[in-house]
C-alpha cells in the first residue's frame, strides 16, 4: 500500500486514514460510556498543549544556544512535542480536579453519553485527528529534510539504502486522502514548507540542483520568482549551509513564500522524496543506489 507509514516495515499496512478512523470509533464507545462533556474540555486542553509546542518550537534554539548554536532538528521537535504534551497533561489533571470531578459528584453519573454522546464525539474527533495530522507531517517533514541532508553530504560513488521509512512519511501521507486533505487546509503550511526546504537542502549540492532542475514539477518551483528571491537571502543562504532547519522551518520569509497561493499551488505537484532521491543517486541495474558526483553549492541566482 502506497500510503503505508511504515513502508511495509509490519506485517500489516498502516496508512493514517486507518488511523484516523480508529480514532472516531475510539472516541465515540467513550463518549458513549463515561459522556462527551470531559471529552470536550480535554479537546481545549489539547488544542493550548498543541498552540505552546508549536511556538516552543520556534524558540528552542535560542533557549539551547548556550550549549550549542545547531540543534539537532530532531531533538528541538521531540523538545517540543514533550512540552506540548505535559501542557496537556497538567491542563487536563486540573481541570479534571476542579472542574469535572465536582460536577460528575452532582450528577452521579456520565455527562452527556449514550448515542447523543457518541455523535457529538465527531467534534473532538475532527480536533484530535488534524492536531495529530500536523503532527505526522511535521515529523515526516523534519525527518525527510534531515535524510536529505545526509544524502548530500555521501561521498560520490558510494552505495546507500534506500529512505527509512519515517524519512519517506511526507510520501505516504501524500497518498494518503485524509492526511492531504489536512495538508490542504493546514494554517502553517508544514507540507509546503517541507518540499520548498528539501529542494533548497538539495541544491547545496550543484550537480543535484541541475537533475532538480529537469524534474517537470520541481523545475517550475526553482523558476518561480519568489523562490528565487528567497535562494538569493543572504540570511536564509547562511542557514541552509550551517544546517540548521529548526531556524529556517521557523523563518517568517520560508513561510511566507510557502503560503503563497501561486507557489503552495506548484508545491502541491511535487513528489520531493522521489525528485530529491534522484538527484542525489543514480540506480544501477542491480538496484543499488550510487552517489551521483558531486560539486559546488547550486544557485538560483
Amino acid at each position: 500500500m502506497e500510503s503505508d507509514l511504515f513502508n511495509g516495515a509490519l506485517p500489516f499496512p498502516v496508512n493514517f486514514t486507518t488511523i484516523a478512523i480508529g480514532l472516531v470509533i475510539l472516541l465515540a464507545l467513550i463518549a458513549f460510556v463515561r459522556g462527551v462533556i470531559g471529552m470536550l474540555v480535554g479537546i481545549l486542553c489539547l488544542l493550548a498543549g498543541a498552540f505552546v509546542g508549536y511556538w516552543c518550537h520556534s524558540l528552542i534554539p535560542g533557549w539551547i544556544s548556550i550549549f550549542t548554536e545547531q540543534p539537532s532538528p530532531r531533538f528541538a521537535f521531540f523538545a517540543a512535542l514533550g512540552i506540548g504534551i505535559s501542557v496537556y497533561i497538567c491542563l487536563r489533571l486540573m481541570v479534571g480536579a476542579f472542574l469535572l470531578a465536582p460536577i460528575r459528584k452532582k450528577r452521579e453519573g456520565r455527562l452527556l453519553g449514550g448515542i447523543f454522546g457518541a455523535a457529538l464525539s465527531l467534534i473532538p474527533a475532527a480536533v484530535v485527528i488534524f492536531v495529530l495530522g500536523l503532527g505526522f507531517w511535521m515529523a515526516g517533514v523534519i525527518f525527510s529534510i534531515d535524510n536529505t541532508d545526509a544524502g548530500v553530504a555521501v561521498k560520490e560513488g558510494e552505495v546507500v539504502t534506500e529512505r527509512p521509512f519515517w524519512a519517506r512519511w511526507n510520501e505516504a501521507l501524500d497518498r494518503d486522502y485524509v492526511a492531504s486533505l489536512i495538508a490542504k487546509v493546514d494554517p502553517v503550511a508544514v507540507r509546503a514548507k517541507g518540499v520548498l526546504l528539501n529542494l533548497m537542502v538539495a541544491l547545496k549540492d550543484n550537480a543535484a540542483g541541475g537533475k532538480l532542475s529537469e524534474d517537470p514539477a520541481a523545475g517550475k518551483v526553482l523558476r518561480n520568482a519568489k523562490v528565487r528571491e528567497l535562494d538569493k537571502d543572504p540570511e536564509i543562504t547562511k542557514l541552509v549551509e550551517k544546517g540548521d532547519y529548526t531556524r529556517l522551518i521557523n523563518h517568517p520569509k520560508v513561510r511566507e513564500v510557502a503560503a503563497d497561493r501561486e507557489v503552495s499551488g506548484l508545491l502541491e505537484d511535487v513528489h520531493v522524496e522521489k525528485a530529491v532521491d534522484s538527484s542525489l543517486y543514480a540506480v544501477e541495474k542491480s538496484g543499488n543506489r550510487i552517489r551521483r558526483t558531486r560539486s559546488m553549492r547550486f544557485s538560483l541566482r
